[in-house]
């Protein structure tokens, strides 16, 4: 993907400015506290609204959490040095995990409201009769909640494994950190990619416990992974605005981080149309009800703009090496990508609970945002004081000094 050369960036500091790091402390919380107000005045007015449009939310952010997880470890195992520089940011993103681990509490608290399988009436109606025990054993709360502590046990650990490891190396400079973070990453990316599947299938494939695709897992991986590549651009490009890291992330690292946004916009694109494909060919009613739902009354125009806006419009705009590497060609391109996601995760969840069409809410947003400014506050917190980079990484000054083919 790129090829080093050999001049030397003007140093950076690698540290955010105390006046930076107040006032984006003080705008991010000021807009957490207002996110969660709404989003407590909207549980009270509509307890089952709001919990649906937390659960969309939650599993957006969480998507883009385990996208960082998977590329910093692809990172290590390939021996990347591109990545080098902005790979600090990636590793603080994948440590979001810990705190989704709290944000999931009102997911299980609620159980009941969200997923019918949780209510034994309905499993000896629905499962036992037609003979698939297997489903009334694996869709049940004792179950989903040791799931998903184990989830988050796992991948809480994993991610402050490799992050500590990396951190470590900024004073020390040794090289064990490097080699450790490979050794981990290897099981790692096998662990992830399982557990993060069984994730998707337990907290959305469930919503409609009768439907299910073996392809499921990998499309909310590849949304994910779209989703995160956005985000980490969008930041770099708010640091540049404001001086931190201008002359070590260059061009050249915009330039890798649109290729891998347009290439996660086709893989994404293939993902789903196999899946379309293959339940499309077999026309099985328990398969095929799932698009039967997203075609129901507006919900097809929603189906449409995946299509034309997740696909078309995104394939379109990073298509031309020059639209990579303009950066006002990426700031649109970064924010289009985050709300497509957003619409592609609504499109998942909601046509669960709405089955006669699309029916938007100010919840929608107030959820979105006591999620994400939950998720902005303990990053920006991290950053306090802290080097931005892996300085110490054996590769970075590598990573510094290349340039795209």
């Amino acid at each position: 993907m790129s090829q080093t050369h050999q001049h030397s960036a003007q140093q950076d500091s690698y540290y955010i400015p105390d006046a930076i790091w107040d006032r984006g402390r003080n705008v991010i919380g000021a807009f957490f506290l207002l996110a969660w107000g709404a989003s407590l005045a909207a549980y009270a007015a509509n307890h089952d609204q709001f919990l649906q449009s937390y659960l969309v939310a939650f599993f957006f952010a969480f998507s883009i959490a385990i996208g960082a997880s998977l590329f910093v470890m692809i990172q290590h195992l390939t021996g990347s040095a591109w990545s080098v520089p902005v790979r600090r940011i990636m590793e603080n993103i994948m440590m979001s995990l810990p705190v989704l681990a709290i944000l999931f509490i009102p997911i299980g608290l609620c159980v009941h409201t969200l997923y019918e399988w949780s209510h034994p009436e309905f499993v000896a109606k629905e499962f036992l009769p037609l003979k698939v025990p297997v489903y009334a054993a694996f869709l049940n709360p004792k179950l989903f909640y040791l799931r998903a502590v184990a989830y988050f046990a796992i991948w809480s650990f994993w991610a402050w494994r490799l992050y500590s490891n990396s951190k470590s190396q900024d004073s020390t400079k040794a090289i064990e950190p490097t080699l450790s973070n490979e050794r981990w990453s290897a099981p790692g990316m096998l662990v992830f990619f399982l557990t993060a599947s069984l994730a998707s299938v337990d907290w959305v494939m469930s919503l409609n416990p009768h439907w299910y695709s073996t392809m499921f897992g990998v499309y909310c991986l590849a949304g994910g992974a779209w989703g995160f590549f956005a985000l980490l651009t969008f930041i770099f490009l708010r640091f540049r605005a404001n001086g931190i890291m201008v002359n070590s992330v260059t061009i050249e690292h915009y330039h890798d981080l649109g290729k891998w946004m347009f290439a996660l916009t086709i893989f994404w694109a293939y993902i789903a149309f196999s899946q379309y494909m293959l339940i499309w060919y077999a026309n099985l009613p328990e398969e095929t009800i799932f698009f039967k739902m997203r075609r129901t009354g507006t919900w097809e125009g929603v189906s449409g703009i995946l299509l034309f806006g997740h696909f078309i419009i995104t394939f379109l705009v990073l298509l031309a090496r020059q639209s990579k590497r303009t950066l006002n060609v990426l700031k649109f391109a970064t924010v289009w990508i985050l709300a497509m996601h957003y619409i592609d995760i609504y499109w998942l969840v909601m046509p669960n609970f709405q089955k006669n069409g699309v029916a938007p809410s100010w919840v929608d947003l107030a959820a979105l945002a006591a999620v994400m400014s939950t998720l902005a506050l303990a990053f920006w917190l991290r950053l306090r004081k802290v080097v931005i980079a892996p300085v110490g990484d054996p590769r970075f000054k590598k990573g510094l000094e290349f340039q795209n083919v």
